[in-house]
């Protein structure tokens, strides 16, 4: 026996005992990577839920705040909360226009959450509320008050076919 011998005996040996033992390590590192990348699947897929719930809740808040936006720009809602009978007509027209447009740009950031189609009946019922007012105006003699401009604000909602109602209704069934 020459000396290559004597040591591939005991190193073929030590490779036969040691297999098992090997073999047993690479199987735990496997449950172990297995283990790992299935709680790395089940947190994705939480996030994922997550996420979509917070869209949803986005989107219920973004309705929210349209319909409160068209509660308060219907002439039945404003004109109690602006009115100051005093001031001349024109004033008050300009009064309650800036108080719509101000309105409307406090929540412009909503049409990221809104249906197409919500957000244009909103834009459109905005745009036929000032519409409305200023159609009004014109009709007012140039001696009248805000008083006078309400009044006729009012009877000029109430025989146009512009009911909030109707665009409250349109945004709401976009909710379901």
């Amino acid at each position: 026996m020459n000396i290559t011998t004597y040591f591939l005996i005991p190193l073929v040996l030590f490779v036969i005992l040691l297999y098992p033992l090997v073999r047993k390590a690479v199987a735990l590192l496997e449950i172990l990577v297995n283990k790992q990348v299935q709680q790395t699947t089940q947190e994705k897929q939480a996030n994922t839920s997550s996420t979509s719930q917070t869209l949803f809740n986005l989107k219920l808040l973004a309705y929210e705040r349209i319909i409160l936006f068209i509660e308060r720009i219907k002439p039945d809602s404003f004109i109690p909360r602006t009115l100051s009978p005093s001031l001349p007509y024109q004033e008050y027209q300009l009064l309650l226009i800036n108080e719509i447009r101000k309105e409307f740009e406090y929540n412009l950031s909503q049409q990221l959450y809104l249906s197409e189609n919500a957000w244009e009946v909103t834009v459109n019922f905005k745009d036929n509320i000032i519409t409305l007012i200023n159609s009004a105006a014109t009709s007012c003699p140039p001696q009248a008050t805000a008083g006078d401009l309400a009044r006729k604000i009012l009877e000029h909602y109430i025989s146009s076919d512009l009911k909030g109602d109707q665009i409250l209704k349109i945004v709401k069934a976009e909710i379901q």
